[in-house]
């Protein structure tokens, strides 16, 4: 096969790229489609985006993992630091800077 059909035959179109980034976007959906790709796209282009955000996703939840048993009470105040600034929705108290 010539060099010019391999590439066409790999070549991915712009708005098949934003389809997929827009699912990649949605949570809970982006894992599913994800898998799906990196296991059943028949393009490399789709397959290597996929196993490279699949990857990405595991470290950073590794990273957040890592943080919860590293620094446990850091975290556990600043979300009640959070929580203390944040207002509740639909209680009518305006955000205090």
């Amino acid at each position: 096969m010539s060099r010019e059909g391999r590439s066409s035959r790999n070549r991915v179109s712009i708005l098949n790229w934003m389809w997929t980034i827009l699912l990649a976007c949605i949570p809970g959906v982006n894992i599913i489609a994800l898998f799906l790709l990196a296991f059943l796209s028949k393009k490399q282009p789709k397959r290597s985006f996929a196993v490279a955000a699949l990857l990405l996703m595991l470290i950073v939840a590794i990273l957040i993992f890592v943080a919860f048993l590293v620094f446990p009470a850091e975290l556990l105040a600043f979300g009640d630091w959070l929580r203390e600034r944040t207002p509740l929705q639909g209680a009518g108290m305006p955000l205090e800077l």
